[in-house]
């Protein structure tokens, strides 16, 4: 059996750390959590932009974006499951990270995945609830 199997039957919480190169995306979907070590330090903010000539040979961004699309489907997951369109923040963010452990807000420009669902107002709408903010996909 291997290793993450016998950890989370133990009823443990397994939390994963690699590089990007040479980290095996099956040990990081099979982690409860996963980072990379290039989001755990800081980059120095020395960052040069790229000049016109440059631009040019870049290639065209991704169509859609992967955390919008994630954030849809953590969302409409849950909706189906309870079956009301409303559900909480806090659940979704459990939901992103069952879906994809290596997620993380940081990577896409956010602090915390409440300032990354905040940026999403085009994908998600959210209301004040009782206890915590509500999402419905738009």
């Amino acid at each position: 059996m291997p290793v993450a199997q016998k950890i989370k039957a133990a009823g443990r919480t397994l939390i994963g750390i690699g590089n990007r190169k040479n980290t095996n995306k099956h040990w990081a979907k099979s982690c409860h959590e996963f980072r990379y070590y290039d989001t755990l330090v800081e980059a120095p903010s020395t960052e040069e932009t790229p000049k016109a000539s440059e631009a040019k040979d870049a290639p065209p961004p991704p169509p859609a974006n992967p955390a919008a699309e994630m954030l849809r489907r953590a969302v409409r997951l849950l909706a189906e499951t309870k079956g009301e369109a409303w559900v909480n923040k806090r659940s979704v963010w459990h939901m992103v990270k069952r879906l994809d452990p290596t997620f993380d807000p940081k990577e896409h420009g956010h602090a915390n995945f409440a300032e990354r669902v905040k940026a999403m107002d085009v994908v998600v709408e959210i209301k004040k609830g009782e206890t915590d903010h509500l999402l419905r996909v738009r």
